[in-house]
């Protein structure tokens, strides 16, 4: 199980790349339970642009079955992701 410093920096980290990455992320101030789908902040090419900087940044490999949309609703939900790969 990951210590809680490291959920602390998962979810910063993804929290710092989807604000910096996704400007309306950031002008509608999201917080880390919010849609990021369903708010259309991440469309289909910005979902590349997720998984690119999760497997180069956390050093883990994504498999087709996790590329699901519970899996990247949510700031929240990505960083789970992460944590259960690094696990």
């Amino acid at each position: 199980m990951p210590s809680v410093q490291q959920t602390t920096q998962a979810e910063s980290l993804v929290r710092d790349f989807i604000f910096q990455k996704f400007p309306l992320a950031r002008q509608r101030d999201v917080s880390n339970d919010d849609s990021l789908l369903e708010g259309g902040l991440i469309d289909s090419l910005g979902l590349l642009d997720v998984v690119m900087f999760l497997e180069s940044q956390f050093e883990i490999t994504l498999e087709d079955d996790d590329m699901v949309s519970d899996h990247f609703d949510s700031i929240a939900s990505i960083s789970r992701l992460v944590e259960e790969r690094l696990t």
